[in-house]
This record gives C-alpha cells, structure tokens and sequence, in this order.
C-alpha cells in the first residue's frame, strides 16, 4: 500500500502536477492560470536535482502583458554564466512598474559612487494605491503616543492596516544570487494566481531593495566577465566591494556611517515596516538565522524572541516538508550585535531576518565538496546538506525564493499578529522608564570633547532617536563617580545594587530620554556591554562591547530615576556644531603631506581609515605597496605614511604578496571592467611590497617620514626592524573579541596625547599589546627583579644565600621595571654593546591598557593580566623619523571617535 501511494505521488508529478502540491494543497498553483512553458523548462533544465527545487518555483505564470526577467536578462531568473548589472536589475523593474499596477518603484538614495538605490513595492493595486494612507497608519502604530498609549485604537487601526515585509539583497557583493533571485519573486508576486500569492498579494506589501551594495555589485559583475573571458585563468578576488569596505559593509547598523546603510534605515523606519529580511550566500543549502545561538542580544523585546522562533522554524518546516535538503535554523551564529543590516529591525521594534543560501560567487555551475561540518547531522540540522553536489545559480534562486514564498505566506496569514507584536514593542519602548529602565541618558553640556559629543547625538539622531535639551541646569541621582569596582573575583549581587548620588548638570546639557519609540536603539548604543567568559557560546560572531560613550570620549551618565523626565527640556535637532572635522575634534595645526597605504592583499579594514580621513575632511594620496616598490623617494612626496589594519597579514603576506604561479590577476578599468581600477589599479595584484618596496619604505622613516600603523601592520614595522626596541607581547591565553578597554596616559607631554587626561576607552579587537626595551631585540632574558627566584641553598626561600669561608658580599638590587617601561640597563650591560638604543632614540610609550581589574569596559576580556599595564600606543625612532604603533584599531567602523585624535596629533606633530 504504502508503495501504491508513492507511485501514484510519483505518476502525478510526471504528470506535470506540482511536486509537494499532493502534501499540501496550500501551496497548488492556480490550474486555469497559464505556464510559461519555455520558461519553465529551463527552469528544470538549470536546476542541478529535482529535490533543489519545490512546487512554489519549478514553474512560472504566464502573462500577455506582464514581462518576466527574461527581457532584461535574455535568459531565466539564476542561468548559468550571467550575472546582471544593477541598472538591468532596476531596469527589469521599472518594466514591473509600467506594465501593472501592484508594482512601485522609489528611488531611496544614492551610494558614495553616485549609483541609485531603490525599493519595490509589490501589493495588490488597491494596497498600492493606499500606500500613502496605510504609512501613516502604520505611523501611528510605531509611535503610540499618538494614540494616547491606547491598545483599543490600536487594535482598532491594526484591523485596517497591511503590514509590510522588507526584503534587502546583496550587501555582499559576492553573494551574487540574490538580485534575480527577487526579480522572479516580484514577478511571481505581482502576476501568480495561486490561491496563497493572491492572498500574500492582498494581505502584505512585499518591499524589494534588489541590490543594496550596488557599487560593489557593479564591480562583481565586471570581475565575473572577466571571469567568462579568461575561463582557464585565476581571476583575482574582489579587492573592493562598496567605496570604502567590502564584508564590513554589513557591521554599519550601529554608526551608520555608509551611505547604504543609511538608505536602509530611512526606508525601514519611514515606511514603518514590521520585517527587514536580509538575503545572503554562504552555507549549504539554507540557513535560516532568524533563530540563531544565543547569546540575544539584551536589550531586544522579549516579544521578539518568540517572533524569531515562529518565523524560523516554520520556514524549516515548510521547505523540509518539500523534500529540499539542507534547510536548517538555529547554528552557531549568536545575536549579540545590533551591527547587522537586518538588526535595524529589531532595534526599531520590527522583526530581523537572514538567509545564507548556498552561492558560487558567480554564475557557474560547478561542483562543490562540503566539509565534514557542513553535511553532518545535528538535532538542528535533521535532514542536512549533501557531502558532494553540483549547484547552480538556479538552485540558489530555487531556495532562496521558496523560503521567501514560504516566509510570506506564513506572515500573511498572522498579518494582524504581527501589527499587534509591532504596537506591543512599540509600546514597550516607551514604557522602557518604568518597565526595565533606565529613565533616560544625560550627555553634559560641559563636555570637555564637545566635537565628539556632537557627532554622537549625530548618531543617534540618524538612528531616528528622539533629543532633548534641558532648558535649566538640574540635578539627577546618577551612578555615583568614584565607586570603588569589586573585586574580580566578587559576583555581582542579583539585582544590582547600584549606588546613586545627585549629580548637577549644566543648563542646555541634552537629554536622551527612554520614554520615546526608538528608546531601545539608544540605550543600546548608550549602554555598556558585558559578555561572560564562561558563555557557553566560546565563538563570538563579532565584536561583544561597542559602548558607544565611551568609544566617543564623551561623557554619558545613564539615569535610571524617572523623575528625570520631569526635567524642563524642550525637543532639539541634532547639533550641526561643532562639526565632524579636524578643529571639531579639538585638533588644531597644520596637516601635513599624507598618504594612506594599502596592499593588494586585502582592503577592508583600511577602507575605514580612508572614510574616517574622508569625512574629517582630510587630504591624502592613496597609494599601494607596489606604489611603494616603484617609488625611491617617498619623502619627498609624503611627510607621513598611514598603514592602517590589513586583517591577519604577516610581514612576509606584506613583501612577497600572493604566489606568483599561473596568469597575471589584474584589477584595472577597461571596456570589458569599466567599474574595476577606479579606488586604485594595478595589472596584477600578486606582486606585493618586496625588498625594494621595503627599502623605501625604510628611507621614507630614515628620512625623517612618519609612519602609522596598527594591529597586524605595526607587527610587520616591528618584524622588518622599523621599531628598534618593541616587540609584540605574547599573546598568551589572553581572549578579547572586540571589546571596549580602558587605557591609561603615559606621556601627558607627548604631542600625540594631546587632549588626553588619564584614562580613556580604546577598541581592542584580540588583545594585542607591546612590550619595550632598551635594546634592539629585546631584553632577551636579562635579570630583573621580578623574574628572580634564588637558587638551592641554605636558609628559607627569602633568605640569602650566603657562601661559606667569606664574608657576605651584597649583589646589587636588581632592575625593575612596570609592565609597560623599558628594563633599565647597568653599566655592564651597556659596555660595548652594539645592541644598546641611544637615549634619544628608544621607543616612548603614550599609552598603556590600564591594570587588570580596571581594565574591561564592554564586551569579553578573560586573563587580561597577560595584557594589563602593557604598552598600548607607542612612538618608536628609526632613522630621523618615526613609527608610530598603535596594538588597537584607533579609527574602526566610524565607532572609536575617541581615539581619533590621537591620529590626527600625530599628523599635526610630523608637519612641524
């Protein structure tokens, strides 16, 4: 019998029935509506295995006036060997648009480049005529104040209210899939009669930004035709995604510094949207992050934990029940940061969600060899990936639009739950002051770093955060200052027994106050952050403290009294003044002759350094290390070099570059790349710094050139011998992962500390510290005092040793020295020692990590003593000039405005 029905089963979908309509008629397409047949054939001819694809995607409606992608691609939604651009992804739309009325298109902005971002609204033409009246219901749900905090008109409004569901594709230029993965989805959704798109169609407004890197994706699609030209050649990868960062273009949530991320934001909060789904491409064959690990991230709506879990898992469901292998939620990936695109949603009281669909990077069909991790089976992952596979982009587009089908269906038909859950997280926002707090956060207006604070309160004003300005001075019971910390190994006390004092604060000090829509994004930025070593998720996904204050150099004091919003203030704009410049961040001199280096290795990290530069107002030449190996005389084109954070990198990466085997691996514009070699070019990014690159680089600093580095590149200027007299601690079992850590001033005299008074807040992504000597080379095992452990003998372990047939002769006290300090050397350790450092020329500590018990911030530190009081900042002399090395990321992510100064002094000292 039970062979009898899975032949029948079989027959039917020979027959031209959909598969998987026989287990769930929901999903049965409309059988009076036409098919596309030449569509649909190729569809199944790209598609690698039957089991890739489901009855939602395997075919596709007819229409005598609608256009499928084809128009614009010359081919089906994921063919092999092609790969659109994004004016022929919006020009498919636009098509959309004109030829039926449940399809929008806006233009949302612009990317640094120029390129126009857009958004898409697929709804039923009644939807898409209330648009403008069913935002500003919408608007009312987001902000319940208008309502009078009133749950019967709400639920009221929610009865006459579409949601929308906001689907964003290809921040990850890479991730190539997704753009005509949503072309085909917008067609399906505007053109299908199946009974669960029509109702999709009239119960949510779908938005589609089909590409949100678009300069990268221009860029990738360039590269993949030079791919298909030289198929026999390595082609090189792509060195820049967006006009700044590549992969960290998705860590930008927070600070909002790229113009992408902004365009995002603005459409999510200004069409008050309910989901914001973002679409990648990393492992096989779906993952469904909604879910995810934990740690959550503390300061979400509990509501949203449950949302997560509903939508995740029924997409699961959905698509296992299909046949589709490789669809699993849950994983490894914690939600502990709000950096992510998608995390705009659920810090604005919406819904976030992620998809990894298996890619090629590329069109190409090709075969793929999974790790041993990837195919095996788990609780989560029951029905796993397969360990050998041929994938397509078709099969990419197959999965991808079945979860979003899937995902859409679901959400339509809880539609009035979900508006609900949005007023409900919107309510709670405003509620925060007296629900989990605090009150409010108050930013002085005495602020000793005014230019900083400005561009904070600019960076909440982004996020859509509401301001105040107090128009009296007032006081406030705050943290008291100067509370002494517990002892590390003293558990906090459940809860908190926070002491407070009355602080005063000055007339026109401006108020943050938590009783607002979007409290939560505030006090997540505003607040610190604290990850427990021993969490059971030991692989954090990224950085775990980001406390914005702090990072700033500004001050924030967190008031959780309520009678704080009691305080007379009135609603302000964001200050325009002091502005983000040089002179705004308190730094005054002449600049001098700069560039900005970068290998061919790699160009995320310093492309942070080029924006910090760019929006400070700072002039500069970007040049390469081939640049370098070219150029004989850096000093006279340059007074100072800036080699930010290449990721990883070694000194030998840095002068030998890639392997030199095969073809040439250029990076250059030409009619076939017309979007490649704008940022920089080369005919071949193999050839790295080399030994004539190297040598004048070492010229450039002999010549008395100052040069800055950080993280891996101030480990290679130790390597290569640029910093006689520091060396890179050991790292020992010190664990940082991005985390916020208190440094202490050394050198107040030094130009560089500038600005500085005691401790400060510094990023530290692993830990990293140096150490300092008298000596090139390092101590390399001379004595010291706190190393000393006397030898077998008589007397007790503190007692002298005290040789038999003489008189005790006393040794001389042994040297100390702190952490941070160089060792002093004894005359006898001097006598012609060529290794001895010249006064004038050892290296000079600026700053230092403060002691282990002060030292964390925000985030995870464990075993901190190996790092404690090391040298975090330190000016080393070589030649005439100097290498400045910084152990953390001064400039990062737009987010340690605190440490910028300490740059900028030094580019403002190296013009004198």
């Amino acid at each position: 019998m039970r062979l009898f029905v899975q032949g029948l089963f079989v027959s039917a979908c020979l027959a031209g029935s959909p598969c998987g309509a026989m287990a769930d008629d929901h999903f049965a397409r409309d059988p009076q509506q036409p098919v596309d047949q030449a569509y649909t054939a190729k569809i199944a001819k790209y598609t690698t295995q039957t089991d890739f694809n489901s009855p939602l995607t395997d075919y596709l409606p007819a229409s005598n006036t609608v256009p499928t992608p084809e128009i614009v691609l010359g081919d089906v939604a994921g063919a092999p060997n092609m790969l659109p651009y994004a004016e022929d992804v919006y020009r498919y739309f636009r098509l959309l648009e004109k030829s039926t009325p449940r399809v929008k298109v806006f233009t949302i902005g612009h990317t640094e480049e120029g390129r126009e971002m857009i958004a898409v609204a697929v709804a039923d033409e009644a939807l898409i005529k209330d648009l403008d009246a069913n935002k500003a219901r919408l608007a009312q749900l987001a902000d319940p104040r208008t309502l009078g905090m009133d749950d019967a008109r709400a639920a009221a409004i929610v009865k006459q209210t579409t949601p929308v569901y906001y689907i964003t594709a290809t921040i990850h230029s890479t991730e190539t899939g997704s753009p005509t993965s949503v072309m085909e989805l917008a067609y399906r959704l505007a053109i299908d009669d199946a009974s669960y798109i029509r109702y999709i169609r009239s119960h949510v407004i779908t938005l589609i930004t089909p590409v949100v890197e678009v300069d990268g994706r221009d860029r990738m699609v360039d590269l993949y035709r030079w791919h298909r030209a030289h198929p026999n050649d390595n082609y090189p990868p792509l060195m820049y995604w967006g006009h700044y960062v590549a992969h960290d273009n998705n860590r930008d949530a927070m600070g909002v510094t790229l113009d992408l991320t902004k365009n995002v934001l603005d459409t999510y909060v200004g069409w008050h949207a309910q989901v914001l789904h973002d679409l990648h491409e990393s492992v096989p064959f779906l993952y469904d992050n909604t879910v995810g690990d934990g740690p959550y991230n503390a300061w979400i709506d509990p509501i949203l934990t449950g949302e997560w879990q509903q939508l995740g898992w029924n997409n699961i469901e959905q698509m296992t029940k299909f046949g589709m292998p490789g669809v699993f939620t849950h994983g490894d990936f914690d939600t502990w940061s709000p950096g992510y695109l998608m995390f705009i949603a659920a810090m604005h009281n919406g819904i976030s969600r992620l998809y990894e669909t298996f890619g090629n990077d590329g069109a190409d069909t090709v075969e793929r060899i999974l790790d041993p991790d990837q195919y095996a089976r788990t609780w989560y992952k029951p029905n796993p990936p397969l360990p050998k596979v041929l994938w397509s982009q078709r099969d990419n587009n197959n999965y991808t639009q079945t979860g979003l089908l899937t995902a859409l269906d679901y959400f339509a038909q809880n539609g009035q739950k979900y508006l609900t859950n949005f007023w409900l997280k919107s309510r709670n926002s405003i509620e925060k002051p007296q629900l989990a707090g605090p009150a409010a956060y108050v930013l002085p207006a005495d602020d000793t770093h005014p230019g900083a604070q400005a561009e904070l309160l600019r960076v909440l004003a982004k996020q859509h955060v509401e301001l105040s300005r107090a128009d009296a001075a007032f006081s406030a019971q705050a943290p008291a200052q100067g509370e002494p910390r517990p002892a590390k190994d003293k558990q906090p006390t459940e809860p908190p027994q926070a002491k407070t004092s009355a602080r005063s604060f000055p007339a026109g000090s401006w108020i943050v106050r938590m009783d607002q829509p979007y409290s939560r994004i505030a006090d997540t930025l505003l607040d610190r952050q604290y990850w427990a070593p021993d969490d059971p998720q030991k692989h954090p996904y990224d950085d775990t403290g980001w406390s914005f204050g702090d990072l700033f150099g500004t001050a924030v004091v967190r008031i959780a009294d309520p009678a704080i919003l009691k305080v007379p203030m009135r609603n302000a704009e964001a200050p325009r003044q002091p502005a983000f410049s040089v002179t705004g961040l308190g730094v005054n001199g002449k600049l001098p002759r700069i560039a900005i280096l970068h290998t061919w290795l790699d160009t995320q990290t310093e492309g942070w350094w080029r924006m910090a530069l760019d929006k400070l107002g700072v002039k500069y030449e970007y040049i390469s290390t081939q640049s370098v190996a070219r150029e004989k005389n850096l000093r006279g084109k340059y007074d100072a070099i800036l080699f930010g954070p290449i990721g990883g990198a070694d000194a030998n990466d840095i002068v030998d570059g890639l392997p030199t085997y095969g073809n040439p691996m250029p990076w250059q514009k030409t009619a076939l790349t017309p979007n490649l070699g704008r940022i920089d070019s080369t005919p071949d990014i193999r050839p790295g710094l080399g030994q004539a690159g190297l040598a004048n680089l070492k010229r450039f600093v002999a010549d008395g050139g100052l040069l800055i580095t950080s993280e891996d590149t101030a480990k290679f200027a130790i390597d290569v011998g640029l910093a006689p007299g520091v060396s890179v601690t050991p790292h020992g079992n010190v664990r940082v992962v991005g985390s916020v850590l208190r440094a202490e001033v050394v050198d107040k005299d030094n130009p560089i500390a500038r600005g500085y008074d005691g401790s400060f807040a510094m990023y530290s992504a692993h830990g990293q510290s140096f150490e300092v000597s008298n000596l090139v080379g390092g101590d390399k095992g001379l004595p010291r005092a706190d190393k000393f452990s006397r030898p077998t003998g008589r007397g007790g372990p503190h007692d002298a040793d005290i040789p038999e047939g003489r008189a005790y002769a006393a040794p001389p006290p042994l040297p100390e020295a702190k952490p941070w300090q160089a060792l002093p050397l004894n005359v006898e350790q001097e006598r012609n020692n060529p290794l001895v450092i010249p006064a004038a020329d050892r290296p000079e500590v600026i700053v230092r990590w403060a002691d282990a018990n002060d030292l964390l911030i925000s985030g995870l530190l464990e075993h901190g003593e190996t790092m404690a009081q090391r040298a975090a900042v330190v000016q080393a002399h070589y030649g005439r000039g100097r290498v400045l090395l910084f152990a953390n990321n001064p400039l990062w992510r737009g987010e340690t405005v605190g440490s910028y100064a300490l740059v900028l002094n030094a580019l403002t000292a190296a013009a004198k």
